[in-house]
């Protein structure tokens, strides 16, 4: 596994459905790990750039949906249509060109419609390419329980050995255990990517296409579901490092 630390990713937009704690993982990721320019506007309609580099395309723009609700992501949503037009118009950011991918938890509390995110599922499929079926682009990424599974997964051995009803209850360990944020480095971004290739294995993908994620997206949802209802917990995993692999940012070993 290696990194890429200067690989041009063109322009990403990622849409996410917390005020904080995504904004601020995302911005340490790609502007202190990496160095990227980063833009964010949430629902709040707080703006702000950092970063900023002179002829230098490669940049990341993450925004909210209107609510934080997984329920908000739809075609046919009103407030995420007209917040892509103004990406385009006001901040010149070619929504229409950028690889997309939305970023939202599995927390059973927060996110209760199974049947919604499974079709989700199918119709966010490619961070590039349009589905024919939904003529929605973007690729979902879910994390279980929440975001914070992300953290877990960057110090934490066999993460997905854990398992937690609530994001809430995985936040509370994570304190416990004096586990957070702002102690990533580019070491243990390398082990989330290690610890999110243990969790699909152990959950029986042993192969997967990132430019047709769904099957996997599916395997994992379908997988983590049953086991919430005979545990009523869900395994600890993130698939955040799917847009670092995605991107290009972090190759696999040809092995690996």
């Amino acid at each position: 596994m290696k990194i890429n630390p200067d690989k041009n990713i063109g322009k990403v937009l990622i849409i996410v459905e917390g005020l904080k704690t995504e904004f601020y993982l995302l911005r340490k990721l790609f502007t202190q790990i990496f160095d990227y320019t980063y833009e964010k506007l949430d629902r709040l309609d707080k703006y702000q750039k950092y970063n900023e580099k002179e002829g230098i395309e490669s940049s990341i723009f993450v925004i909210n949906t209107e609510n934080s609700a997984i329920s908000y992501i739809n075609n046919s949503n009103e407030y995420m249509n007209a917040l892509f037009e103004r990406l385009i118009e006001k901040y010149k950011f070619p929504v229409d060109r950028a690889a997309i991918y939305y970023l939202f938890d599995r927390d059973i509390k927060s996110n209760t419609d199974a049947h919604f995110i499974s079709d989700l599922i199918g119709a966010l499929s490619s961070s590039r390419d349009v589905n024919e079926m939904s003529m929605m682009q973007g690729l979902l990424l879910l994390s279980y329980p929440c975001i914070e599974s992300y953290t877990a997964a960057n110090f934490i051995d066999r993460t997905i050995d854990l398992h937690f009803d609530t994001g809430e209850n995985l936040k509370q360990f994570l304190h416990q255990n004096h586990v957070n944020q702002s102690k990533i480095t580019r070491s243990s971004v390398l082990k989330a990517v290690e610890e999110m290739e243990l969790g699909l294995r152990e959950i029986g993908v042993s192969e997967y296409d990132i430019d047709d994620f769904s099957p996997t997206n599916r395997q994992v949802f379908e997988h983590q579901e049953e086991f919430y209802s005979s545990n009523s917990k869900l395994k600890c995993l993130s698939l955040l490092s799917v847009i670092l692999l995605d991107l290009g940012i972090i190759e696999l070993d040809s092995d690996e």
